[in-house]
Order: C-alpha cells, then sequence, then structure tokens
C-alpha cells in the first residue's frame, strides 16, 4: 500500500515559512504521493482537519513560495498522553507514512516525541522536522529560516527611523523593541542599520547581558551628552541578574510554558523619562517583523525551499528522527541533519564572544554572520500595486 505525507506548520509564522510549504509540496510531486497540509498545525491532524494539497494549481503553489505567515494555520499546542492515539487514527485514516513538521524548539519537541511513539508502537511512520524560526535559536544549524528576513526588516526599519529621528534639531531617545524572548539575534540585526549616512542605532540591549537599570542610564546619559540624541534597539526579553524579566507587564506562560512578552520598550521609556528626558519614542515592532513579505531576503527565501524540498527527499529515503539543518559552505548554504533530540527544547543563544559589552554593540564578527543572511530582494507578485498572496484556512 502506497504510504501518503502530510506537512504542518507550528508556532509562531515567518514570512518564509510558505516557501518550505512550497519545497515539500513541489519535491513531493515527483513521488507520486498524496499530499495533505494540516489545518492549524497539528490540531488539524488531531480533529481530523487536513487539506488535499496533491492537485494544488501551479500558479497558486508559486503564490505560496510568496506569502507570508502560516498559509495553512499554525498553533501552540504541547501533546498531551491521549493526543498520539488520535494522531495515529488520523495517520491510519489517510494511510499517511511520511510526516514534516515545519517549527522552532517546541514544534521539534513535538516531532521528536511522536517519533519516539510511533518506533515504540511499531508504527512505519517517518517523521522529520523542518526548521523555521525568526528567533535564530536553533541549535546545531548554522542559522534558522526566517531569521534572515525578520534581520533584514529590521536592519532597514531601524535605518528609516533612523533618519526620522535626526529630522528636528531636538534632544529626543528613541528606543525600538524587537522580539526575541532568549537569544539577542534579532536586536543584534538593528547594527545591520549603521553605515557612512546612519549613525544609529546607538545602543544595543541583548538577553544574553543582565540588565542592570543604573547601568542602562548611563549609557543612555553618555551617549545624549555627546550627540544630543540616542537610539536604542531592545530585545523584549532582557532579563535581571536573577533571570527574570524586566519588563512591567504581568507574566502570562502558554502551554509550553513560555511567558508571553512584550513591555520593555515601555519600561525602559519610563526610567529614561524620569531621569533624563522627556522626549521618548518607542516603537513596537510586534508582529510585523514576522510577516514582512515585502522585505523578504531572496538567500531566506530560497534556504527555505531548500530544507523543505530535503526534507521530503530525506523522508522518502527512510529516515527519520532528526530536523534538517543548514551548513554554511564557501558556495553558500547546504542542507545537513542533526537528530531530533539534540534540537528539541534547546536554546542558541548569541555568542557572548559576539557581543561588545563596553560599548552595548556587537562584533565584527556578529555583523559578519549576519550580512550574508539579508541578501537579495524576492521579487514578491504585484496585483493593483499590492502584493498579491494566498492562505488555505
Amino acid at each position: 500500500m502506497k504510504k501518503n505525507l502530510i506537512f504542518a506548520q507550528s508556532g509562531g509564522p515567518t514570512s518564509v515559512i510558505n516557501a518550505s510549504c512550497y519545497g515539500i509540496i513541489s519535491e513531493a510531486k515527483k513521488y507520486g504521493i498524496k499530499i495533505f497540509a494540516a489545518k492549524f498545525g497539528v490540531e488539524g491532524i488531531l480533529k481530523d482537519n487536513l487539506i488535499n494539497m496533491t492537485d494544488i494549481d501551479e500558479n497558486d503553489l508559486n503564490l505560496l513560495k510568496f506569502s507570508p505567515s502560516a498559509a495553512f494555520g499554525s498553533c501552540r499546542h504541547k501533546l498531551e498522553n491521549e493526543d498520539f492515539q488520535k494522531i495515529s487514527e488520523t495517520f491510519d485514516k489517510y494511510q499517511i507514512g511520511y510526516f514534516l513538521c515545519i517549527g522552532g524548539n517546541d514544534s521539534m519537541d513535538t516531532a521528536h516525541r511522536l517519533s519516539e511513539h510511533m518506533k515504540k508502537t511499531g508504527r512505519d511512520i517517518s517523521i522529520i522536522g523542518i526548521p523555521k524560526t525568526i528567533d535564530n535559536d536553533l541549535t546545531n544549524t548554522h542559522f534558522c529560516p526566517g531569521y534572515g528576513s525578520a534581520a533584514k526588516f529590521i536592519a532597514t526599519n531601524v535605518r528609516e527611523m533612523a533618519l526620522d529621528a535626526e529630522v528636528y534639531d531636538k534632544n529626543i531617545v528613541t528606543i525600538v523593541e524587537v522580539m526575541g524572548r532568549d537569544s539577542g539575534f534579532l536586536a543584534a540585526a538593528g547594527a545591520l542599520a549603521k553605515d557612512e549616512i546612519v549613525d544609529s542605532p546607538h545602543l544595543i540591549y541583548l538577553p544574553e547581558v543582565p540588565f542592570e537599570k543604573d547601568s542602562f542610564l548611563s549609557d543612555v546619559e553618555r551617549v545624549f551628552k555627546n550627540m544630543g540624541k540616542v537610539f536604542i534597539v531592545t530585545s523584549e526579553g532582557l532579563k535581571d541578574k536573577s533571570g527574570n524579566y524586566a519588563h512591567l507587564r504581568e507574566a502570562k506562560a502558554d502551554a509550553f510554558g513560555n511567558i508571553q512578552m512584550g513591555g520593555i520598550g515601555r519600561y525602559l521609556e519610563h526610567l529614561v523619562n524620569q531621569n533624563i528626558s522627556k522626549r521618548v519614542k518607542v516603537i513596537e515592532l510586534s508582529i510585523i517583523q514576522r510577516c514582512a513579505a515585502h522585505t523578504v531576503s531572496q538567500v531566506d527565501n530560497d534556504t527555505a525551499v531548500m530544507v523543505g524540498k530535503t526534507g521530503v527527499d530525506k523522508i522518502m529515503n527512510g529516515v527519520s528522527d532528526i530536523m534538517i539543518s543548514i551548513r554554511k559552505t564557501d558556495k553558500g548554504f547546504e542542507p545537513g541533519a542533526v537528530p531530533l533530540s539534540q534540537v528539541a527544547n534547546h536554546t542558541k543563544p548569541f555568542p557572548l564572544e559576539w557581543i561588545d559589552n563596553k560599548n552595548r554593540w556587537v562584533t565584527k564578527e556578529a555583523i559578519d554572520y549576519m550580512l550574508p543572511l539579508i541578501q537579495g530582494q524576492v521579487k514578491v507578485p504585484y496585483v493593483n500595486g499590492l502584493p498579491k498572496y494566498i492562505r488555505f484556512i
């Protein structure tokens, strides 16, 4: 009996997550099997809510490659004991033998636990993880699809906002809050905005460095006195020496225990307002940094397609319980493989050796790492002056 393939998107979306779906569908078509997408992630498998993508129109498939967000829906569902049987029943019903799970740390945990269950119960079902996260915090891979485009968006917007902040000859402090619960890769991307025209940002704060109020105020005051203006980029996940988040909002957690982030920008605004200057602007980029397809990196998009295609080729050749990784070579980026057990529930921090603590900045090594990931512009299809996207939920 010929086995079929299913894929699911999980966790927070990115502007290239659908490019991985494009890679999966286009490659799976070559094997002459049925291709299913789970609606709203693993919850779609649990609820028998699948979409048959086998005969997708080629034009729609091409639109999928350039569409942001999760075209098939996502979820943050932590598997319970009773879920494994429901998933097995759905797989049996649709003769599923191959499952590709697209996501970050928690999604790799889901894929690994499900793979272990299939082995234990003797089911001939292969499972592979496809990396995705703008946080860039998956271990054992050079970078994660989604990060390059988010970094490009952040750097572009910081450069443009820095120019705007210098329009008036008045003292002002600008604070830009970006995502990054535990890793500072996104905030570090703000450094790419600096060039011979733009001198901002002046200060960058990462969660890898414990936040100290007095030290922060000293940094801001020093730049403020020297330049009359201060432009700050900060990760949302700043923590104090005790490991507690520095923001003021009430902490709420999802099913995986991840704290709902946001609020550090307003907290820093309060500190500056009370101690240095009343002229403070706060910009919270929020979800736009993960769904801005109009600034997608070509390298990022191509790599997202690559890991999707590679996942299909690996799984159709009997490989299971791995995540497709990315290796940097002299020629660019190539696919690799790493056991899911070495990725699930692990977090890769921004390297401490890439942090310039004295100047609240990043080193040349950090810049050299990030620059190749933001190269190239994707030609998004436009209709009536606006980008044309597609989704299936």
